[in-house]
């Protein structure tokens, strides 16, 4: 550094900390900022909630910037671009600012994160707008990001940002980024996530989502305030809710029906993973929502919520074959009686098949059966011997009628029906 530059950097560090000392806000740190930088610049927290921005110079003609100083927020096209662009696992990264390019910007940026505690909770964002950044550039938002430190741990704000930053914590779980278990423990008591015992992970899709209803931060808002005990987060073009709850039964009963009603209004789609009890296992589970949700949309298309222990024996038979493309090739697993039934029915317009379907789902219970199938306890009896006879299978053996019901369950996952499934 020269004489110069370092004269600027003393006479920067003077100034903010004459600012610090006094009753300072934000802004008056972010004109302080912009004396030197000659660049507007803004700070935002973890959501993209703008906390203080330069107002003496207009940046119209660099969309994302504009976007930002209008809606207070960035769009989810946005979001989703520098997601993909792993621009927030750079800010997450560098410990110092750092230059930022892209296509959705007309105008470079100087990025800069503001750390309290330990924690990542707000950052500077610098658009070189009225002049090109050169190197002191980074040395001044280091210094205004420590100032603007000092001033949030000041403020309320700082209570506010504890309630955020469980979301880093959350994204490194379900990233699966190992962790010192023993630190983990102390950040989980530090957090106060105010979990219970019980753990479940809904992944909710905002794929058919209309962005210009809301930002995406306030639907995981909305999303949370369904339910009486949850964290989200936001995660690969999706939110990622960890509900807790008590009582299983009254958590599926009560608390899912009304998050049910709230994403088939906003036109969403979840996937709800099976209970677990221990937050790091987090990971898994996430994963778990995630195939409930891919083979849900699959199979039953008029529903919006997806629970995955209805779709474990889909996820190992989609396992088996390792490609999705490949389904088809399950069907030479199918038991051949079932087959046979198939073509039978096919040929004299009959139902056998699905009275095996249904006396093999109404485990083997016979009056259950007739009376799903509306017909007489004698005429199911000779229908089942014709099957039996059809077939030449035995229905009183456990493996033959486990082999069946995975059968159906391949047909249904192929989406081949008999009639009046």
């Amino acid at each position: 550094m020269d004489i110069s530059s370092l004269h600027e950097q003393t006479s920067l560090s003077a100034k903010l900390l004459k600012a610090l000392s006094a009753d300072s806000s934000l802004q008056s740190l972010v004109a302080i900022g912009h004396e030197l930088l000659q660049n507007p610049f803004s700070i935002l927290d973890l959501r993209a909630n703008v906390l203080a921005i330069t107002g003496e110079s207009s940046v119209e003609d660099d969309p994302v910037w504009n976007e930002t100083v209008h809606t207070a927020s960035n769009s989810l096209q946005t979001f989703s671009y520098y997601v993909d662009n792993k621009l927030i696992e750079k800010i997450a990264e560098s410990d110092a600012p750092f230059f930022w390019s892209d296509a959705y910007s007309k105008y470079p940026r100087i990025i800069g994160k503001i750390m309290i505690e330990g924690e990542h909770l707000a950052h500077i964002i610098v658009c070189a707008h009225q002049r090109n950044f050169n190197e002191g550039d980074l040395n001044t938002v280091s210094l205004l990001c420590q100032a603007v430190s000092i001033e949030l741990q000041k403020s309320k704000y700082v209570i506010y940002s504890r309630e955020l930053s469980h979301e880093a914590f959350l994204y490194d779980l379900l990233e699966g980024i190992p962790q010192n278990l023993k630190h983990m423990d102390k950040q989980l008591n530090q957090l106060r996530l105010a979990l219970k015992s019980i753990l479940c992970v809904i992944t909710v899709d905002i794929s058919n989502w209309d962005k210009t209803i809301s930002t995406l931060p306030y639907l995981k808002d909305e999303l949370e305030l369904h339910l009486n005990y949850a964290k989200g987060v936001i995660h690969n073009r999706k939110i990622i809710l960890i509900a807790s709850f008590e009582s299983e039964q009254q958590f599926f009963a009560t608390e899912l029906e009304g998050l049910r009603q709230f994403i088939l209004a906003y036109n969403l789609e979840a996937g709800i993973s099976r209970p677990f009890y221990n937050l790091k296992e987090l990971r898994y589970f996430y994963l778990e929502s995630i195939e409930a949700l891919k083979i849900g949309k699959l199979i039953h298309t008029d529903r919006s919520i997806f629970q995955y222990e209805d779709y474990v024996i889909f996820h190992l038979i989609i396992n088996f074959t390792r490609d999705n493309e490949d389904l088809y090739s399950l069907y030479r697993l199918i038991h051949p009686g079932i087959i046979k039934l198939l073509d039978y029915d096919k040929q004299n317009k009959s139902e056998y098949a699905y009275s095996l379907y249904t006396y093999i789902f109404n485990f083997k219970n016979t009056t259950s059966s007739a009376a799903s199938l509306n017909i007489h306890r004698n005429s199911f009896f000779n229908r089942m011997e014709k099957i039996e006879k059809l077939t030449n299978m035995d229905l009183n053996h456990s493996d033959t009628l486990h082999y069946l019901y995975f059968s159906f369950k391949i047909l249904e996952l192929l989406n081949i029906s008999m009639p009046r499934i």
